[in-house]
């Protein structure tokens, strides 16, 4: 069984004893009830048109509790995704793709809300597929594998999604097209006497071109780190590893990138368009067992980058001087979340900056200052 982000699991049970500084947190918060015995709790999410869509999972409660990153198959789990509207304060109906079962102990890993409608999600362990939220079809896409990541749109509607490398094999990233068809797929493979596990990854949507990170796992546990750079062919333009660590890459639909970056503990934001450097944001100290966890884009095109901890950094651009600058917003955790209760990816809205929370089916609001 491939061990999903070992890396970063004794980092994120440290994380939790981590405190946010922002007195004007609001939270919401709703427990998921219904779908099998496991309690879901809110990670990587997507919006779109108002709405932020979350995948709901008992990944870090079960792990914690039988100390094992496939503590979540010991139990039947519904496949399900939450919903958020920010404007409202409301959650909607969860979206399920597949109740809880004999054929189904994984649960929702990362969520893309695509522009043709459908969301499309992964539960790694188990399949991937897509809900309509306007009717509730649901569509599983078979003969694809297990260990499938994190999701990115590419240029032509296309999804690419990384394959977490396990059992000593190395992982890769995968190209399927909306309705679910394999287009293709590629091995990568960072370092001789270790496996390569792919997690991150962003494409431009002018060129193609794909950037992804990845953890590097001898076999006897150690981890380092690795990104890639590959050609709009999938081929391998170059493989690196830190220093810098590439904690995410992620691009706006008008092909600006954004390469969140730890370089010897200091965090910075480089802003790229067609291959060139624009400018660079520095962010500070990283603190100990905090990561970048995802990048999404404001409707204004700022670019929020939220951290593990609730450290969530919007970027935004001073017109005609070709630079940008950091704001930076503490989001709080309720004293009542059992560890490890970690913030996933963050929006800027109207009425303020909406986190994920791992606590619950949980987004934390903070007005940006």
């Amino acid at each position: 069984m491939a061990i999903a982000r070992v890396c970063q699991i004794a980092a994120a049970l440290a994380l939790a004893a981590l405190a946010g500084g922002c007195a004007s947190t609001s939270l919401y918060r709703s427990a998921v009830t219904g779908h099998g015995s496991e309690r879901y709790s809110a990670w990587f999410a997507d919006e779109r048109e108002g709405v932020i869509y979350f995948g709901l999972s008992p990944f870090w409660t079960e792990l914690r509790a039988r100390g094992t990153p496939a503590g979540d198959l010991a139990e039947p789990s519904a496949h399900l995704i939450g919903r958020f509207v920010p404007r409202s304060g409301e959650f909607l109906p969860v979206l399920v793709a597949r109740e809880a079962g004999p054929d189904s102990h994984s649960s929702v890993w990362d969520v893309l809300a695509h522009p043709n409608g459908w969301v499309y999600y992964t539960t790694f362990f188990e399949e991937m597929g897509r809900v309509d939220p306007l009717t509730g079809a649901v569509e599983h896409f078979a003969g694809l594998g297990a260990g499938l990541n994190e999701i990115a749109l590419g240029p032509n509607g296309n999804l690419y999604v990384t394959r977490y490398g396990g059992d000593g094999k190395d992982g890769g990233l995968v190209e399927i097209s909306p309705a679910g068809a394999l287009v293709r797929e590629v091995a990568l493979h960072a370092r001789d006497g270790a496996f390569t596990a792919p997690k991150s990854v962003a494409v431009d949507p002018l060129s193609g071109e794909v950037w992804l990170n990845a953890d590097v796992i001898a076999p006897e546990g150690a981890v380092s780190f690795a990104a890639f750079h590959l050609g709009a062919d999938l081929g391998v333009r170059e493989e690196s590893g830190p220093p810098p660590e590439l904690l995410f890459p992620a691009f706006r639909a008008d092909g600006l990138g954004v390469f969140v970056e730890d370089d010897a503990g200091h965090v910075r934001a480089r802003i790229v368009r067609a291959g060139r450097e624009l400018s660079r944001v520095e962010l500070g100290p990283r603190l100990a067992n905090d990561f970048a966890q995802d990048v999404h884009f404001a409707s204004d095109g700022s670019p929020v980058i939220a951290f593990w901890s609730g450290r969530v950094e919007v970027l935004r651009e001073v017109i005609r001087a070709g630079y940008f600058v950091a704001t930076r917003v503490e989001l709080d955790k309720p004293s009542d979340c059992a560890p490890p209760a970690l913030f996933y990816s963050a929006f800027l809205e109207p009425t303020g900056v909406y986190a994920t929370l791992y606590c619950d089916a949980a987004v934390v609001r903070a007005p940006l200052p």
